[in-house]
């Protein structure tokens, strides 16, 4: 008997982070983009791939201001990016956010952030994201951001709240 319940108790311990998923369709945006901040930071690919889209297209602007590039990626590279990652290497810190949701299932979730790379801050921005609801919860579709270097000046100085 001991051992049944041990074995109940190491396969509910297993199904938590299903649980996150199950639940999907009670998520919110923020919380579908928060979700995929943490699978960032988990390095957790498979997370990656159940809250992006199929179609799901990212857009960065990137480089100092004077030479600003865009990064463009899809689906696949998101969780190829993702599965190459140690975990805690990525991580993303909502400053600030606000969600607009159309009742018909589009929603946007706009927030200032800080990534930090290997512990330490290392750019910072806005993000912008569109999800849309499915049958399995809130998918985001689109990202795009702004990725400003800090080196080694202040978020405040860098990535100033916008107006």
């Amino acid at each position: 008997m001991p051992r049944l319940r041990f074995l109940g108790s190491v396969l509910g311990l297993l199904a938590i982070p299903l649980l996150a998923f199950s639940a999907s369709p009670q998520r919110s945006p923020l919380q579908t983009v928060e979700l995929l901040h943490k699978a960032f930071r988990n390095a957790d690919a498979a997370a990656v791939g159940l809250l992006l889209h199929q179609e799901y297209r990212g857009v960065s602007l990137q480089g100092a201001l004077d030479r600003r590039q865009i990064y463009v990626e899809t689906q696949a590279k998101a969780i190829s990016d993702v599965a190459a990652l140690k975990p805690g290497s990525w991580e993303v810190r909502i400053l600030t956010a606000s969600t607009q949701i159309d009742p018909n299932g589009l929603a946007h979730v706009w927030a200032r952030y800080v990534f930090y790379f290997e512990g330490k801050p290392d750019h910072c921005g806005y993000e912008s994201y569109a999800l849309y609801q499915s049958a399995d919860g809130w998918k985001v579709v689109n990202f795009s951001d702004t990725d400003n270097p800090l080196n080694g000046k202040t978020v405040a100085k860098v990535c100033p709240l916008a107006h």
